[in-house]
């Protein structure tokens, strides 16, 4: 998605673009941060080990765009799914630009503007908190509340599954940058503290041409550690928890220890 925005050059009265400006941020967020083929099916690889048979109606919380949701749709007319979110404008792009296109397809996707607590309108057999955005909820009561209301949710063989990134370098302040092409995504934790691990942080789009969108994109959140969250996840009744590490190419491991590096990335399934 383009824009027509366009500022004067500094040197001359030359009307020129700006990179940062032929972009919608949602678009470069997409294209920066998810891999919605990657993931749907590494929802259908966790269901699938966890009950050896194949997962239809997923659930996507904190959905933003709903990208995952439209991918999973796809796989065929049998496979359906739900998103929530607050945000009613990201959910309406979404909408637009990931569902719309696809006709029969996407109107097996029904979005909803409403908080991740709220129930289904069908029992998800999988249900996904990704990207870490569950981490919004920063008290024990509030995280609480939303394991209890996924766990009375889910289909009676449902598979709850959220992703952890860890490591020294996840509470570091600077900035962390990743080659995306034809831009660079930028992850700036502002701040930290190590008391109540609450972060502020801001993710940043740059352009060769020297123009950027800065803060696109700024989130606070508590950094929960696995063990803190394994405890929650038992107190609401899920009897059976499983970590998967990531191998740093493209695989996932099962694991009762992990490993001790200085950034890291896991995945979570919770079962009932």
């Amino acid at each position: 998605m383009t824009t027509n925005s366009k500022r004067k050059s500094t040197t001359t009265d030359q009307i020129v673009d700006r990179m940062a400006d032929q972009f919608d941020k949602h678009t470069i967020y997409q294209r920066a941060v998810q891999s919605p083929d990657a993931d749907a099916e590494l929802l259908q690889y966790f269901y699938r080990l966890s009950r050896n048979k194949t997962a239809y109606h997923f659930r996507e919380d904190f959905c933003g765009t709903a990208i995952t949701l439209a991918h999973w749709v796809q796989q065929g007319p049998e496979f359906s799914g739900e998103g929530f979110d607050i945000d009613s404008d990201t959910i309406k792009w979404g909408q637009k630009y990931n569902f719309d296109p696809l006709g029969k397809d996407g109107k097996r996707g029904i979005l909803h503007i409403a908080d991740a607590r709220d129930p289904s309108t069908k029992s998800p057999d999988v249900r996904c908190a990704f990207n870490f955005s569950y981490w919004i909820f920063t008290q024990r009561q509030q995280m609480l509340e939303y394991f209890r209301s996924a766990y009375e949710d889910l289909a009676e063989d449902g598979v709850f599954v959220l992703d952890f990134h860890g490591g020294a370098e996840s509470i570091s302040e600077e900035e962390a940058i990743t080659d995306c092409g034809d831009f660079s995504s930028v992850w700036h934790q502002t701040g930290f503290s190590p008391v109540t691990h609450l972060a502020n942080l801001a993710l940043h789009f740059r352009f060769p041409d020297g123009s950027s969108m800065e803060n696109a994109f700024r989130y606070h959140w508590r950094i929960w550690s696995i063990p803190e969250i394994t405890d929650l996840l038992n107190e609401v009744g899920f009897t059976t928890i499983n970590i998967y590490w990531y191998d740093g190419e493209g695989d996932y491991e099962f694991t009762r220890v992990g490993h001790n590096d200085p950034t890291w990335i896991a995945c979570l399934t919770a079962l009932k």
